[in-house]
């Protein structure tokens, strides 16, 4: 009787033996295809590839915000004097905005990346806890980790970075209401004035005709 319990015990005890074994050399393979120095480039990569996404955006919003503050001060006028330094000035500072939130987005999208793989880590540790073997663990691993790097990359670009100069773009968008509100006054004037002389005939000596 105690010879077959000592060797059921035994037995246990070699399954349990053999169970860690397995769950240890899982937990290494998983944790060794997570940590590749590859993957660790890969966060920074998406980092600084989504940071030059939105740089673009920003870039390209900056370029038309000089265009539009260009013929806003232009038609106003204002070209060369205070409002034009006051408004550059602001530029800037909406420029250096856009791009720190660029490089937030960007830094954003790397730890993203990186908490959605120690989420998937964790998951498959347990799974090695409960039987997985090392082969299927390091396949599983890699799996998880290219859907995870092409969420991410679909994801990081997946929203516009916004209207960062907005201003300027109402500056602009004034500054054409302006010059066609004194265009209209202008017409209304001379549309008045012509016809106090019997419908656009020839102004009297000394009298101004407006074009």
């Amino acid at each position: 009787m105690s010879g077959g319990s000592d060797k059921a015990s035994k037995q246990a005890q070699q399954n349990e033996e053999a169970r860690q074994a397995q769950a240890t050399a899982a937990t290494q393979a998983i944790n060794s295809t997570f940590d590749s120095p590859a993957r660790t480039d890969a966060y920074g990569k998406l980092a600084a590839d989504t940071t030059a996404y939105y740089m673009q955006q920003a870039n390209r919003q900056q370029d038309q915000a000089n265009r539009n503050l260009r013929f806003a001060l232009a038609r106003s006028g204002q070209a060369g004097g205070s409002v034009q330094a006051d408004q550059g000035e602001k530029l800037g500072q909406d420029y250096t905005q856009a791009v720190t939130e660029a490089t937030r987005r960007g830094q954003q999208a790397g730890a993203n990346l990186q908490a959605q793989d120690e989420q998937e880590r964790q998951s498959l540790i347990a799974s090695a806890q409960s039987g997985l073997d090392a082969t299927t663990a390091a396949s599983n691993a890699a799996s998880a980790m290219r859907a995870n790097l092409a969420t991410a990359q679909s994801g990081a670009t997946a929203n516009a970075l916004g209207d960062a100069f907005g201003d300027f773009a109402n500056l602009y968008q004034n500054s054409k209401d302006a010059a066609a509100l004194r265009r209209g006054q202008l017409n209304s004037y001379n549309t008045v004035y012509q016809s106090s002389f019997g419908g656009g005939g020839a102004p009297t000596t000394g009298a101004v005709r407006f074009q």
